[in-house]
């Protein structure tokens, strides 16, 4: 295949970046590849941090060969994270379990035995004969119950990195096939906080913001989050507002300093539970100076002003 001194130079650059994060070399070629190589692209989403990437993934031959951003995503518009690039990487692991493992003993299923392959088929089997045992014993207690105080001996504990669509099949299957409500996503030990603090705080179950703002905002305040490492597709975007735009400001407070730091403009390091004096120093600031939105807080908070400079209990 005739290269152009273009080519040449577009593969190199495409193989050192992608050395530097990590990607083998099959990868890049395939990347690097033109459209007669064989690779098959398509979309799909990054299912990591949740942020809402879109990558390219290139197959060939019934393998990932390669994962990159989607130009077209309007989230991270082309750009992978470490993490995404990995992608492609992670599917064939050495410690990934390529067959079923059943804990056996003796040749049988046993719950105390050791982990041992088998076959899809007997794996399947184990496992349809367990279910129906548990359905069975469900139905049996439930026997005369009123539907508030039905129970189930089946569930299902998912993956926060799951697709809607995935998510509903799941729903589906457990709700109308099993007659289960035990299903519950890994969010179930984060999310599930942090929504019922965005409920109390804000009156909605997800913060008042959008990604468009990190191209509009003037100052950004990152308090204990690490943006730079946490979500770095978005860090990205907040970088470039704070390069680009003048006078725009970042300022970070956090336990320990991390890379968010090298971007700030003004850093504070607190121990943990100290900045509760910050926050009470802000909502002081905002009462004593009368900078409150009344007509919100009349037609919306319930608001009751109790005793100040009551001091701290022990």
């Amino acid at each position: 295949m005739k290269q152009t001194r273009r080519d040449f130079i577009k593969t190199n650059a495409i193989a050192a970046t992608a050395a530097a994060a990590g990607i083998t070399i099959p990868g890049v070629q395939a990347v690097a590849a033109d459209d007669d190589s064989g690779v098959r692209w398509d979309k799909a989403p990054c299912r990591f941090c949740g942020t809402g990437c879109s990558v390219l993934v290139g197959t060939k031959e019934g393998r990932v060969v390669a994962t990159q951003g989607d130009p077209d995503a309007p989230v991270n518009r082309g750009l992978n994270c470490i993490k995404g690039y990995f992608l492609s990487k992670i599917m064939y692991g050495q410690d990934r379990l390529t067959q079923p493992l059943l804990r056996k003993k003796n040749g049988k299923y046993d719950k105390e035995g050791d982990f041992e392959p088998v076959s899809w088929d007997e794996a399947f089997d184990v496992m349809a004969d367990k279910w129906k045992a548990a359905i069975k014993q469900s139905m049996e207690e439930n026997a005369g119950k009123p539907a508030d105080q039905i129970t189930s001996r089946v569930g299902m504990f998912g993956s926060g990195q799951w697709t809607v669509f995935e998510g509903y099949a799941a729903s589906k299957l457990y709700k109308a096939g099993f007659r289960s409500n035990n299903i519950d996503p890994n969010a179930r030990h984060c999310m599930a906080s942090a929504v019922g603090a965005f409920i109390r705080a804000f009156g909605s179950d997800e913060p008042m913001g959008c990604y468009d703002d990190l191209e509009h905002a003037d100052a950004f305040v990152l308090w204990g989050s690490n943006m730079a490492e946490m979500h770095p597709v978005l860090w990205s975007r907040l970088t470039d507002t704070r390069l680009t735009k003048p006078g725009c400001e970042v300022h970070v407070l956090s336990t320990f300093e991390h890379r968010s730091f090298e971007l700030a403009d003004h850093g504070v390091i607190f121990q943990p539970q100290t900045d509760l004096a910050i926050l009470n120093y802000i909502a002081n600031y905002i009462v004593q100076h009368d900078a409150v939105n009344w007509d919100f807080v009349n037609a919306h908070v319930n608001f009751t002003k109790t005793p100040t400079d009551i001091g701290y209990g022990l």
